[in-house]
């Protein structure tokens, strides 16, 4: 092969023509762009001191071979490149998706064939402008250059059909964190995390990392497969989030540094099957799973540290799901399993039944259920949606649970109905969701009561600078769904509640905008003595306000404050009785470090009292805790 590329740069390297116009500098020859060309691409080498030097006197003849022996060499390089390409599996052979590594591999390879076409390309159309002149002689010789761009256009057809079938991406994310406190007691973080109370900064940092690649391979029309495998010590770090909400009964969760792990975060393949006359998409595998608030909702991990694979609210589950859908109505059913022991990804994919003063003392395992959603109105202005979920969750065969907070006896299964409507009307936008959560032991109910959770809000743009939210909310002592409904400081999913909430929203410039939410909640009053629950008497009000603005084209800097405030005078927490207070400021500037790279550097102070209540003091151990939180994440994505 080499011995053929010296014969024929040989050959081209006297391309001058003697019908050209005769020009003592080769630069202002007519076909010297195209000489050029051809050398930068290496079809060509030119002269030995690398002059090109089309000026030299040349039979017509002599051309004609010339540019067929480059031809030549071009079509040699394209049957070594289909060689190449018929390694790959043919489209229509089924085969599993492979692995990391050979994937690797192959779209590597796939690239530098790519980079290969496109140089050949440019080849030809070098061929083809220096072929104008002497296109009666090659074509005396068999050579046909539109038959060559023909067949450079059907390898590039395949080359994209390949190269569409495969694709990854990858992310790394370094992050770390660091608490202190002020006057030496500690404080719950809004992670529910409670703060080393030594008050020494360097005592208490983490260092986590986390390394994905995520693999989507398509191998048919109808089969669709991906996957996210990590390697990182940030999920042995988070341990069981869900679990935090229920910060009254159950042992705080404390974040700590863990050992490297890995974990496959997803997993699974995607199928299309004709069943009982219609469409069936089905999803096999480690997928996620999310619904509404109030019926199946992952709670956000972690407040500080910014790794977004983990706040869309989807929970991952091994299992199936199936899904089908008509004009109007969309059907989903699925069958899953969380009982996952082995990997960090256990405790992290853990599905908690918790309020902010409930839970079940164990996880669940199994779950069964389904998904509707109906169009009840459609138009252009104007829609309706309405949606039905149910699905019920044990704890697997020989194990139980107990109902934290009315522990009357065992329970083995909870059931969840919900029923949800959302739309807009008349530029109004409104939702209402309505839940319930039913805990079973055997086929008896052991919790079928004060279990309830209802929503209903509007929402409104009054300008293009100016809106907000109007709404209603009561969530009962006994509601227990795994949903993510909201937060109060480091509360997350309050309950044994009732009362109103707005939010309002306002655009100054395009560079700075903010918004003021308020939550003025009173006791339900479901929860009778001996238990404790908050009555009517007692109240709660939360004041969030939030600001974001655009210092710099790459400098963003968000604010946050939040005040809550309790006024007991009930016997909830007997015999104390008081206004406990907590404060949280919050600062977070994040810089753009141009395409696919981000960093974000984070400060929280937090300033809690009990004023005379304990259990609300925002921290274990003390009625006032004051204490600061520091996190910065830098993040890259390939």
């Amino acid at each position: 092969m080499r011995r053929g590329w010296t014969l024929v740069i040989g050959m081209i390297l006297s391309l001058p023509f003697a019908l050209a116009q005769i020009n003592d500098d080769p630069r202002q020859h007519w076909a010297y762009e195209a000489f050029e060309q051809l050398q930068r691409l290496g079809i060509l080498e030119g002269y030995p001191d690398g002059s090109l030097r089309p000026n030299r006197p040349l039979t017509r003849a002599e051309f004609a071979q010339a540019v067929a022996r480059a031809y030549r060499v071009i079509d040699e390089r394209l049957r070594n490149l289909q060689r190449r390409l018929d390694t790959f599996r043919p489209p229509t052979e089924p085969a599993p998706l492979p692995t990391d590594e050979a994937l690797t591999r192959r779209v590597r390879q796939l690239q530098a064939d790519v980079q290969e076409l496109q140089k050949l390309n440019e080849a030809v159309q070098a061929l083809q402008r220096l072929a104008q002149a002497v296109q009666t002689d090659i074509d005396q010789m068999g050579i046909q250059i539109g038959t060559l761009k023909e067949e450079l256009q059907m390898l590039q057809q395949r080359f994209e059909t390949l190269t569409a079938r495969f694709s990854w991406q990858g992310d790394l994310t370094f992050g770390g964190y660091s608490t202190h406190s002020f006057d030496k007691r500690s404080a719950f973080t809004y992670n529910g995390n409670p703060i080393d109370a030594s008050g020494r900064f360097l005592q208490s940092n983490a260092m986590v990392h986390e390394l994905a690649l995520t693999i989507q391979g398509r191998a048919n029309e109808n089969v669709l497969g991906r996957a996210t495998f990590i390697i990182s010590n940030y999920l042995p770090y988070l341990g069981s989030p869900t679990r935090n909400a229920d910060a009254f009964h159950a042992a705080p969760s404390v974040f700590r540094q863990g050992n490297t792990d890995i974990a496959v975060w997803e997993a699974y393949i995607q199928t299309a099957l004709p069943l009982f006359g219609r469409r069936f998409d089905i999803t096999l595998g480690r997928l996620p799973l999310r619904f509404t608030p109030y019926t199946l909702q992952r709670i956000d991990p972690d407040y500080y540290l910014d790794f977004p694979r983990y706040q869309d609210g989807a929970f991952r589950v091994d299992g199936a799901l199936f899904g089908t859908s008509g004009d109007r109505y969309r059907l989903h059913l699925f069958l899953a399993s969380v009982h996952q022991r082995r990997s960090a990804n256990a405790n992290a994919s853990q599905i908690f039944f918790a309020n902010h003063n409930a839970s079940v003392s164990a996880p669940a395992d199994q779950l069964f259920g389904l998904r509707v959603e109906y169009d009840a109105v459609r138009g252009e202005e104007n829609f309706v949606t309405v949606g039905l979920t149910a699905f019920a969750a044990g704890v697997g065969r020989g194990r139980t649970f107990r109902h934290l907070n009315n522990p009357t006896r065992p329970a083995d299964r909870v059931d969840v109905v919900g029923f949800d409507v959302r739309g807009t009307w008349s530029n109004i936008r409104f939702g209402l969701e309505y839940a319930q959560s039913i805990v079973y032991h055997d086929e008896g109910r052991t919790v079928s009561r004060n279990n309830v959770a209802t929503d209903i809000y509007a929402e409104y743009d009054f300008s293009e600078r100016l809106g907000g939210r109007l709404g209603y909310r009561e969530v009962q002592p006994f509601f227990i769904a795994p949903g993510n409904w909201g937060r109060i400081g480091y509360l997350y999913n309050p309950s044994d509640i009732k009362g109103s909430y707005f939010t309002v929203r306002y655009k100054v410039s395009n560079r700075l905008q903010a918004s003021l939410t308020g939550d003025f909640y009173e006791g339900s009053g479901k929860v009778l003595l001996p238990q404790r629950g908050y009555q009517n008497r007692d109240k709660l009000n939360r004041y969030l306000l939030e600001a974001s603005y655009q210092l710099h084209p790459r400098w963003h800097l968000q604010v946050a404050y939040e005040n809550v405030a309790w006024r007991i005078r009930s016997f909830v927490f007997a015999p104390n009785q008081g206004n406990p207070t907590w404060n949280y400021l919050t600062l977070q500037l994040s810089y753009d470090l141009g395409e696919n790279a981000s960093l974000s550097l984070l400060y929280q102070i937090i300033d809690a009292n009990g004023k005379g209540v304990p259990e609300l003091s925002g921290g274990p151990g003390a009625t006032g805790n004051r204490a600061g939180v520091a996190a910065t994440t830098l993040g890259v994505r390939f």
